[in-house]
């Protein structure tokens, strides 16, 4: 399954700017209010990918590595060779906690062969090995569970202050995407296109999102909510 929904281009380059003379598209100036944000329109709250020749919907990202637009990009991977976002992101988190199992379990494997065989420098090296990788995962799954919790992605927690629509919203009040920390797990688990509808109906949240034609969410900015909202 691909990173993000397929884009299409529906408006020519040569109509994107502002009214101030040019310029890339995205948010002018304001008081930093959500409110002031949503009064501009969807249009203005969407960025023009020179590279793609498209509208980018919000939380979306060009690729330079894949050489696609990804909707609700997270990050390009070099260990699985792709993008993480929308559609695979729930899987990229599986995926981590699957690996720090395996690593967990290596590691348990390599202690009982000490106990029963004559220690060696290769076992002790590779016990030692499992321990930093895990050490590794273990730090990047607690990072996405922090993001999975508060509805970010690596992308805007690492760029808030370069993203368009986000950069004059402060950080510390927590996402303009962002529910209950039940919605967000919702949203996450169920947000992509691949989802079963019967699954999404599960939760209020995740049913309520707006979607395309392709299946992709179209993301909308309300007051910014952090993480510490059960329900």
């Amino acid at each position: 399954e691909s990173p993000g929904t397929k884009l299409v281009a529906a408006v020519p380059p040569e109509i994107v700017g502002n009214s101030s003379g040019g310029g890339s598209p995205g948010l002018e100036a304001g008081t930093g209010s959500v409110d002031g944000i949503a009064a501009k329109g969807s249009r203005d709250q969407q960025r023009w990918c020179k590279r793609c020749k498209l509208y980018q919907p919000l939380r979306t990202k060009h690729c330079h590595d894949c050489g696609v637009c990804v909707r609700t990009h997270d990050h390009h991977c070099p260990w699985i060779g792709t993008c993480v976002g929308e559609n695979n992101r729930v899987l990229f988190y599986c995926f981590l906690v699957l690996q720090a199992i395996e690593l967990v379990v290596f590691f348990f494997e390599g202690i009982h062969g000490i106990s029963v065989l004559d220690p060696s420098v290769v076992l002790i090296l590779g016990l030692l090995f499992i321990a930093m990788f895990f050490i590794m995962v273990a730090a990047l799954l607690c990072f996405h569970s922090f993001l999975l919790l508060a509805n970010l992605t690596t992308w805007e927690h690492v760029s808030w202050n370069r993203i368009s629509y986000l950069k004059h919203l402060s950080s510390e009040r927590g996402s303009p995407f962002a529910r209950s920390i039940a919605g967000n797990v919702a949203t996450y688990c169920c947000g992509p296109r691949w989802c079963p509808e019967q699954v999404r109906r599960c939760s209020s949240v995740a049913s309520a999102l707006r979607r395309d034609d392709d299946g992709g969410i179209l993301w909308e900015m309300a007051e910014p909510r952090p993480p510490n909202c059960l329900m």
